[in-house]
C-alpha cells in the first residue's frame, strides 16, 4: 500500500510539473483493494485492470521503475513507452493491461480465463473494474459468459459511488453491481474496501 501511494504521489506530481504527457488516473484511497488481492495472486494468474490501474499493476509484481519511465514515455517503459498510463501492461508478470474504455478489461478477463479453463490448470484470471463499467453492456456480457461457462475469474468491483463525476446511484436502476452479479449466477462478496483485512480475508476465500 505504501508502494502504490508513493507511486501515484509522484506521478502526479510529475504530471503537474509537465513531465507525463496526457491524462493520469490515480488510485490514491484505494491502495488496499490492490494489495490485499495482489497479496493472494499467484505469479502465474493474470489480471485486466481499468484506466486507474498503476496499484493493480504495482501489486501484481511490475517494476515501478519501468513504470514511471512507461508513464514519461521513455526508453525502458514498460511498454517501450508507448502505451502510457491508461495502457500500461506486463505479460511477463500477467498483468494483460489497462484499458482506457471503461468496462473494457472485463471480456478481455473473461476470455484470459476461458483460456484458462480450455488448456487446464487452476490459474485465475482477475478483473478490476469500477461501479461505472456496471452501466455498461461488457459488464453484462462478460458476467454472463463467466457464469454460464464456469470460468475461473475474479471480477473485483471498486465501488466508489461515482462513474466519472456522476453518482453511480443516480443513474443506476435496481441493487447496485452485487444484484445485477447475483442476479446472472454469480457469487458476491462485499466488503469494505478500505479494510486491507476484509478485503484480503475475502480474496483468499475464493
Amino acid at each position: 500500500m505504501q508502494r502504490i501511494r508513493a507511486f501515484e504521489t509522484l506521478a502526479d506530481e510529475a504530471h503537474k510539473a509537465g513531465q507525463v504527457a496526457g491524462y493520469i488516473h490515480l488510485s490514491i484511497g484505494q491502495e488496499a483493494i490492490a494489495a490485499a488481492v495482489g497479496a493472494n495472486l499467484r505469479d502465474d494468474d493474470v489480471l485486466t485492470s481499468t484506466h486507474r490501474g498503476h496499484g493493480h499493476t504495482i501489486a501484481k509484481g511490475a517494476d515501478p521503475l519501468a513504470m514511471f519511465r512507461e508513464l514519461c514515455g521513455r526508453e525502458g517503459g514498460i511498454c517501450g513507452g508507448k502505451g502510457g498510463s491508461m495502457h500500461i501492461a506486463d505479460f511477463s508478470i500477467g498483468m494483460l493491461g489497462a484499458n482506457g474504455v471503461v468496462a473494457a478489461g472485463l471480456p478481455i478477463a473473461v476470455g484470459a480465463a476461458h483460456a484458462i479453463a480450455l488448456k487446464g490448470g487452476d490459474r485465475i484470471a482477475v478483473c478490476f473494474f469500477g461501479d461505472g463499467a456496471t452501466n455498461r453492456g461488457p459488464f453484462l456480457e462478460a458476467l454472463n459468459w463467466a457464469a454460464a461457462f464456469r470460468l475461473p475469474v475474479l471480477f473485483v468491483c471498486e465501488d466508489n459511488g461515482y462513474g466519472a463525476t456522476t453518482r453511480t446511484g443516480s443513474v443506476s436502476a435496481g441493487g447496485g453491481p452485487g444484484a445485477r452479479a447475483e442476479s446472472l449466477g454469480v457469487p458476491v462478496t462485499v466488503v469494505d474496501g478500505n479494510d486491507l483485512a476484509a478485503v484480503d480475508a475475502a480474496a483468499a476465500a475464493l
